[in-house]
């Protein structure tokens, strides 16, 4: 009896240590890097946090059990992070870069204020993601691609100081370009290419007069509004694979070619038509937009015919004119002279 209550007793000790080893193993993570490439990336592997809006662990005190290498820039190669958030972000202590690759699952990722300069997601199975609503200046770069984001966030208004935006590789339908308002005087890099946009929104009085690249390609965009008055400064825009309208292309490669932009990956084979290289689709519109600048170029022609005409009309007039003024000369010239001699000789006749 004894022996059996020894053994019992010993049992529930060993089922108590381990469950404290577990716990003190679950809530101290020390991560720190694998490698430290060339290029100065401290590599982190294997980081699995079970994170929910409230806290690591639904329990925030456990923040303090995690840490990351202080290191300014990190890349998490792999794990995952189902809700990569502001627990997550103040773990990072004085990183300024943080990229996230590949095998590194993440589901929801918010942005808070943070003294990140540079956010890199890729290649994480990512659908969503938001921006806290408070200006962040800090934040110069934001990637994520190869993802399957399905909108953008209004929240992206308050990055403010953001210089290069790319969101390729997703699956974007829409992109209005009032969410980077704020940023227009500082973004110099838009890159939207290989998703679905069939609708790129703006207005007339938004332009982005540091924007240098635009990456357009891959989308089913038939025209972009304001785009000369948008993108005043760009060097260097990507167009191929989209569904353009042919007479906004044909307006549109004038443009380009007149500021010299460089078009970068030209279309190679067209099943319709194609402008200076890039594919256009003719449509109806088109059809009825040809026809009118047909019609407008015959009026303009007609129009400079009579200017021509009128300009020689009045041409023969003053040629005219200037004849009829020398030959009043030459007849004034071989006028007789006046009879005022003889009508006095007649009077002295008279006298005597």
């Amino acid at each position: 009896m004894v022996i059996r209550r020894i053994s019992s007793l010993l049992l529930q000790a060993g089922m108590l240590l381990a469950l404290a080893s577990c716990i003190c193993r679950a809530q101290s993570k020390n991560f720190k890097c694998s490698i430290i490439n060339e290029a100065g990336f401290c590599f982190v592997e294997n980081v699995h946090l079970d994170v929910s809006t409230n806290g690591i662990g639904g329990d925030a005190s456990a923040d303090t059990r995690v840490q990351f290498p202080r290191h300014p820039t990190l890349l998490i190669k792999s794990g995952a992070i189902p809700y990569f958030g502001k627990d997550i972000f103040a773990l990072l202590g004085n990183t300024k870069q943080l990229h996230v690759y590949n095998h590194t699952s993440i589901r929801h990722l918010f942005i808070p204020v943070t003294n990140l300069t540079e956010i890199n997601v890729q290649r994480n199975g990512l659908s969503e993601f938001d921006v806290e609503a408070v200006e962040n200046r800090e934040l110069k770069v934001l990637s994520i691609v190869h993802n399957g984001l399905v909108n953008v966030p209004r929240n992206i208004r308050f990055l403010v100081g953001l210089e290069k935006l790319y969101l390729y590789n997703n699956s974007l339908e829409y992109f209005d370009l009032e969410t980077l308002a704020n940023a227009s005087q500082s973004l110099k890099i838009l890159s939207i290419y290989d998703n679905h946009i069939k609708t790129l929104d703006s207005r007339s009085a938004l332009y982005f007069p540091k924007l240098q690249t635009l990456s357009l390609s891959k989308n089913k965009l038939s025209f972009v509004p304001y785009f000369e008055e948008s993108f005043p400064a760009v060097t260097v825009v990507s167009l191929r694979k989209n569904p353009w309208n042919c007479g906004w292309l044909h307006t549109i490669m004038q443009y380009i070619e007149a500021r010299k932009i460089q078009v970068v990956r030209k279309d190679a084979t067209c099943r319709d038509r194609w402008i200076s290289e890039i594919c256009c689709t003719y449509t109806v519109l088109d059809f009825m937009f040809d026809r009118q600048a047909a019609q407008m170029h015959r009026e303009q022609q007609l129009l400079r015919n009579v200017t021509h005409e009128n300009r020689r009309l009045v041409e023969t007039v003053h040629q005219l004119a200037d004849d009829l003024h020398r030959v009043q000369l030459l007849l004034d010239q071989q006028r007789p002279p006046s009879n005022g001699k003889s009508t006095t000789d007649a009077r002295n006749i008279d006298n005597v």
